[in-house]
């Protein structure tokens, strides 16, 4: 069932929770906002300048950001259980006088948004001191998580750029990136089998303080077979601390660079190799003398052992030996 939205939303207050539910849209049930029309809701108005689908979602608004450091930020942050579909078009937040502003000038107040990767502030169209909101349009695909006002003059502690994981053979290289960094003062490399319990496996210091892109990366010797899950905490000198979004790779107890596939012995002149994973492979004879050697990537490789002598070959990547037969 689709619904589509050609009115104002009512706005929908709930008291007494420090998490109140402003909506829900339920799995299998897509709730559409034209371009155009205005979507309110607790203080929080949305104007798609195309039109908007959420999906299986929960919107709530809380006193505190659940991504955290960030600026000073006013105690309403509005929290989307799940990444939005990109958003474009302009964002309202209306606010309170006195405590909630936690002592921000109204003059300063910018819309920040958290898409799941990192907190990003937009300049203000329109700042009301009167009626108490902060106006913001010209947003263009942009994935909605979490929504707050903040202050304009306290720059993000952090700002991530990418966060990577790829195997490699046996190991798994981790990449991650920041744009910006103030006060910070370490990276902490977490690893898990479930998801749920961590153990840190590495340390590395962070820039400090550094308005250009940071490059940073760590290499896991020692994979578990099963599910690896990766993560990062960063810390700043103040102690305060906050995570990246979690990768995840499998290792299988058969998990090779190579398989020899079809025929051993080779009867018509071409080895198949199944590729598992990107590597370095090589032919020897028997004597161990290097006859063919050549980076693959990971698929199916045909190599023409054709021009060797009838005999007893072994093919190698990394540590993996497996001897062949030509005949």
């Amino acid at each position: 069932m689709i619904k589509k939205l050609l009115f104002i939303f009512s706005a929908l207050v709930f008291i007494g929770t420090a998490q109140s539910q402003i909506l829900k849209v339920s799995a299998g049930t897509d709730m559409t906002i034209l371009a155009g029309t205005n979507f309110s809701a607790d203080g929080l108005t949305l104007t798609p300048s195309a039109t908007f689908t959420l999906t299986n979602t929960t919107l709530s608004k809380s006193a505190t950001a659940i991504h955290t450091p960030i600026n000073t930020y006013i105690s309403r942050v509005y929290q989307f259980s799940s990444n939005s579909n990109p958003y474009s078009g302009s964002v309202q937040i209306n606010y309170t006088d006195g405590a909630e502003l936690n002592g921000i000038a109204e003059n300063a107040l910018t819309l920040n948004i958290y898409n799941r990767t990192n907190w990003g502030a937009y300049a203000a169209t329109t700042r009301d001191a009167t009626n108490n909101f902060v106006l913001t349009t010209g947003l263009s695909s942009v994935t909605l998580n979490e929504l707050t006002l903040a202050d304009l003059a306290a720059p993000l502690p952090l700002a991530w750029l990418s966060f990577t994981a790829i195997k490699q053979n046996q190991t798994v290289l981790l990449q991650w990136a920041t744009v910006q960094e103030q006060n910070t003062k370490n990276f902490t490399l977490q690893h898990s089998n479930d998801g749920i319990g961590w153990t840190d496996i590495d340390i590395q210091p962070a820039a400090g303080n550094s308005s250009s892109a940071s490059l940073y990366s760590y290499v896991d010797k020692s994979p578990i077979t099963g599910i690896n899950y990766y993560r990062i905490m960063q810390t700043d000198r103040d102690n305060k601390y906050s995570y990246s979004e979690i990768r995840s790779l499998r290792f299988s107890a058969t998990d090779e660079p190579f398989t020899i596939m079809m025929a051993n012995p080779v009867t018509n002149g071409i080895l198949t190799v199944q590729v598992n994973l990107a590597t370095g492979l090589a032919l020897y004879n028997a004597n161990g003398k290097l006859l063919w050697k050549q980076q693959v990537n990971a698929g199916i490789k045909n190599i023409d052992v054709s021009r060797y002598a009838k005999g007893i070959y072994l093919i190698k990547a990394n540590s993996t030996i497996q001897k062949i037969v030509i005949q």
